[in-house]
């Protein structure tokens, strides 16, 4: 006969297995394929398209529980209120409430951009609007378009209430506000009719007034958007440009001796001509440098300063450049103290890198550039090296680009696919600061590629009026060289001895015939230049004519 104690055991271990089982019944198998299913808007309550609505809760029904963390960035009421309603998060449902005060036959969207993610960080396919109307319909406008821009942005759009908000809406937080998609597509919809402002604008600048000074912003082409008879306008796009303002001067550096450096903020090779740059001295005397582009960054200038004397400071000053109504450089100056110290470091070869490839061409001797660290004395220099293939010597002519970088030029044609070999001696180079090179010989070895081969561009247009219209090729690699023709007479753009490689192509109507496309201002508003983006890659290969037949670029002005 069992004990209580045996009896009891017994109980605790029968009620200790069905628990396990217990357990095991509601677990989930492991393993098996990661959920990969983004989440869904199942419903709205009240429904979307509801009329007549009188604010109050609008409940959002997910297929399954979103990321707490995304749904305040995610979800927006339009058009934007003073004060944002309040939005509550629970699991699988979310809700949002209106104030009860509406504005009278307003429709009021909540927009559900893609950051909306589940609890697997899944996000939604697509953007999601729904609509409710204080009135008795849904208004039925729409805007839409595209973003050209590296990185997320976001369209604004402002409906203008009178003349002041005509040029100063940009100082208010906008009406609308959505994300652009990954490729760059926005659209605004149920739209009252009226006259709207569109923007587009860093993303991380989503929702915010316009800050010109501080803040990316691109324009549409179009000064004003009408909705009233026409309820829908496309091909609203935007080009956000890359910087804001002119290029800027941000630093200076003293080398060595008279030597200094500053660098802008964008490369400066092309207005180098323009740029003016002088040195204040602390006696207050104004001297202008010698000065001339780094080889390897062009943003950066090598300044060669007039005699010092006792001057400890020196400041550098540029002057500004403008191109039309556009400034090009900003005018700025930097303090930069006088290095007296002796230079005693040993010259280096800074480029070619090892592995080099010269790229050649067949009908054109290419030159083969060195660039050293420190200053060179040329004329005593001349005589440093020695250019060979194999072990057979190439006569060649020594060019000197600026203090820093010298070209060799053979007499005849490089041959292609071949090894080559650069000696520099140290006894005969000489620096004009610190130490010639630390070994005796120095080798340089490179190789030749195959004969660079070239393709040209025919393009055929269907726009008659083409008297302002340019055509940019750009090239998608590091580099993105850029290649400008204007139209024939026969709205044909031609473009000769292109490299191989893959292009994207787009037309803009240069209407302030500066050449360059024109982003536009806001202050004072000033749209942007028509563009036009071809939508496939532009293939060029070598000896051979591509025709781009029957291009019709909608809405040319």
């Amino acid at each position: 006969m069992k004990t209580i104690t045996q009896y009891l055991k017994q109980i605790s271990s029968i009620a200790a297995l069905f628990y396990l089982i217990s357990c095991a019944a509601i677990q989930g198998p492991p393993g098996g394929p990661k959920d990969k299913t983004p989440p869904e808007l199942l419903e709205t309550i009240p429904a979307d398209g509801t009329i007549l609505f009188e604010g109050g809760r609008v409940e959002l029904v997910f297929s399954e529980y979103v990321d707490e963390k995304t749904v305040e960035r995610a979800i927006r009421v339009l058009p934007t209120f003073e004060t944002s309603p309040e939005i509550i998060y629970k699991g699988r449902r979310v809700f949002i409430e209106f104030p009860d005060l509406l504005s009278k036959d307003q429709t009021y969207i909540i927009s559900i951009d893609r950051t909306l993610k589940d609890e697997r960080n899944v996000a939604m396919g697509q953007g999601i609007q729904v609509a409710f109307a204080t009135g008795n319909k849904i208004d039925e406008g729409k805007v839409s378009g595209s973003v050209t821009y590296e990185k997320a942005s976001s369209a604004h759009l402002w409906k203008i209430k009178d003349e002041e908000d005509s040029t100063e809406f940009y100082q208010r937080i906008p009406d609308y506000v959505v994300d652009a998609s990954d490729s760059g597509q926005f659209e605004f919809r149920f739209l009252s009719d009226g006259n709207y402002r569109l923007a587009a604008v860093d993303r991380s600048a989503a929702g915010l007034f316009i800050s010109p000074e501080r803040m990316l912003v691109g324009l549409p082409w179009v000064s004003v958007i009408q909705l009233g008879t026409e309820k829908e306008k496309r091909n609203m796009n935007i080009r956000i440009p890359g910087k804001i303002g002119g290029i800027k001067l941000s630093q200076a550096e003293w080398q060595t001796g008279n030597w200094s450096t500053i660098t802008f903020s964008d490369k400066v090779k092309n207005i180098m001509s323009q740029l003016k740059i002088m040195a204040l001295y602390e006696d207050s005397t104004l001297h202008e440098p010698e000065k001339f582009i780094d080889p390897l960054d062009e943003k950066k200038i090598h300044l060669i300063l007039p005699k010092l004397g006792e001057n400890r400071f020196i400041t550098l000053m540029s002057d500004h450049i403008m191109d039309g109504e556009n400034t090009l450089v900003d005018s700025g100056k930097i303090k930069v103290k006088v290095d007296t110290t002796r230079d005693t470091t040993y010259l280096s070869i800074k480029a070619p890198t090892k592995n080099f490839v010269l790229s050649i061409e067949e009908e054109t001797i290419n030159p083969f550039a060195i660039t050293f660290s420190n200053l060179v004395k040329a004329e005593e220099s001349n005589t440093a090296f020695t250019l060979s293939q194999d072990t057979i010597q190439i006569p060649f002519t020594v060019q000197w680009k600026s203090l820093i970088e010298l070209e060799l030029l053979p007499h005849e044609n490089w041959h292609p696919n071949t090894a080559y070999t650069v000696l520099i001696h140290r006894d005969k180079i000489q620096p004009k600061f610190g130490k010639s090179l630390e070994d005796s010989v120095k080798t340089v070895s490179f190789k030749t590629s195959e004969f660079q081969g070239y393709g040209k561009l025919i393009v055929f247009t269907t726009n008659k009026d083409t008297r302002n219209l340019i055509a940019e090729l750009t090239s998608m690699e590091k580099e993105h060289r850029q290649i400008r023709t204007v139209v024939n007479s026969d709205s044909i753009f031609e473009m000769d001895r292109l490299p191989d490689g893959n292009y994207s192509l787009m037309f803009f109507d240069d209407f302030d015939g500066n050449g360059n496309y024109s982003h536009g201002k806001i202050q004072p508003y000033q749209p942007s230049e028509w563009f036009f983006e071809y939508p496939d890659t532009v293939k060029i290969r070598s000896n051979w004519d591509l025709e781009l037949n029957q291009i019709n670029m909608e809405q040319y002005p």
